[in-house]
């Protein structure tokens, strides 16, 4: 029987737990809630929404959705526990099969949580869907261009990076570890460990809208460092798990390069010169600009003339 707003039978099992974060999202938060309870499906899923504690109305919005719908769990906090600790607990809290993502300021789109859990009930060896979404005010599409792998292994992953958005992930709930409580880290990370267990599906097709704004946490200069600091243990986890130490290598080494001209774009030329540097061990995977810019990191004048460049750039194009 067709299922709309994942309405739940007292006699049926919950097969998709979708967990929202959110955090003073009082102007998405309605739209993105609406987007998914208004999910048609043939499977009862419940919604998991974790507010941090937010000091706007996102709160009071949530508790009306959630005293409409039986199937909504709005867990409220007295004090922020971060973003990261929202979300892990989030997760930990899922009792459906298949786990997905949504950030409070994105949307799904008609057929998202269909589609996503027909594929894996179809592919029992992936585990993880993931597909296309808009840029909400633009044109842009984010997982659609033609060199991305509709099907990739832990090594692409590793190699392309994040190359699809969280809010676009569905995964199988029984592939995901049991992270200690208060356990921090970039949802790289998660990924990975549950990439080594089996590939991850692509959908070119858009189910979802992304919402692009200076107010995310990675935009944050604040959150740079520990970003920075949880991408180093991503890779650490990737060589534990076992995957070719190579691959890696040259993945973090060309990572570390584009975290080092973000500080240098920001005017952070200590950061930069800290992070473009290459040790003996990152020497063989770098490129000939990178070595370029490890040899004359201490040229002030080498960071501001990127900076400069950069600078010139944006306005050209704008």
């Amino acid at each position: 029987m067709l299922n709309e707003g994942g309405c739940v039978s007292l006699v049926s099992k919950v097969k998709v737990s979708v967990c929202v974060v959110t955090y003073n999202q009082e102007a998405f938060i309605g739209d993105c809630l609406d987007s998914i309870v208004n999910q048609k499906t043939d499977f009862d899923f419940e919604v998991i929404i974790s507010d941090d504690c937010s000091t706007d109305k996102t709160a009071e919005i949530i508790q009306e959705y959630a005293n409409k719908y039986d199937f909504i769990r709005p867990i409220s906090r007295d004090f922020n526990v971060g973003a990261g600790a929202n979300y892990f607990n989030a997760h930990s809290l899922a009792i459906g099969e298949y786990v997905c993502h949504c950030d409070g300021d994105d949307m799904f789109l008609p057929g998202k949580l269909q589609e996503q859990a027909n594929l894996l009930d179809s592919h029992p060896l992936y585990s993880m869907s993931t597909h296309a979404v808009n840029v909400i005010g633009s044109d842009e599409i984010i997982g659609s261009a033609p060199g991305l792998p509709e099907v990739a292994n832990v090594e692409e992953l590793v190699t392309l990076g994040t190359y699809f958005v969280h809010s676009s992930v569905m995964y199988r709930r029984n592939l995901r570890p049991a992270y200690p409580k208060g356990f921090q880290a970039v949802d790289f990370y998660v990924y990975i460990d549950m990439a080594i267990n089996g590939p991850i599906h692509l959908d070119k097709s858009v189910y979802g809208c992304y919402r692009k704004h200076s107010g995310g946490v990675s935009s944050n200069p604040l959150y740079k460092a520990k970003i920075e600091s949880f991408y180093r243990e991503a890779y650490e986890l990737a060589i534990r798990l076992g995957v070719n130490e190579d691959v890696v290598r040259n993945a973090q080494v060309k990572n570390n390069m584009s975290f080092s001209l973000a500080r240098c774009f920001n005017g952070d030329y200590i950061g930069f010169k800290q992070l473009i540097l290459l040790t003996i061990e990152d020497y063989p995977y770098a490129n000939s600009f990178h070595r370029f810019l490890h040899f004359t990191r201490h040229f002030s004048l080498i960071a501001r003339g990127l900076n400069l460049a950069k600078k010139i750039k944006h306005k050209l194009l704008n």
